[in-house]
């Protein structure tokens, strides 16, 4: 399963994760579109749009690549997650305004975070 990036997409800045992106392969001697579709058994066509694309969308063919590098696309991301209506209505139902649940609630999504019930970000 994929996780749904679409909440933040636009507000990420693809050209800066573009260019480390480009970055990290090259470190990795992966100089070429193709030798990095090679690597991923990804089409070299995706491969290329996903790095080389001017006004690049978020997709899966740079989720894919983000994964292999191992980046954290959120932090590609200029949203504040307290602007996000939806988590702000799901804190505001479930707090009760104390520090000790704040922090009950902050260990449960960490739990959450790490069984992956966000989504395999490992996955493409």
């Amino acid at each position: 399963m994929l996780f749904n990036y679409a909440f933040i997409y636009d507000f990420m800045n693809i050209e800066k994760l573009q260019n480390d992106l480009q970055s990290f392969f090259k470190k990795k001697g992966h100089t070429t579109s193709t030798a990095i579709a090679d690597l991923l058994e990804m089409p070299q066509s995706t491969v290329h749009r996903s790095l080389y694309k001017e006004h690049a969308k978020l997709t899966k063919g740079i989720i894919k690549l983000c994964n292999y590098a191992n980046f954290d696309i959120r932090k590609y991301s200029d949203k504040d997650p307290a602007s996000n209506k939806y988590l702000m209505e799901a804190l505001n139902l479930v707090w009760n305004g104390t520090d000790a649940h704040a922090k009950q609630l902050s260990k449960l999504l960490m739990v959450a975070h790490s069984c992956r019930l966000n989504g395999n970000q490992n996955e493409a």
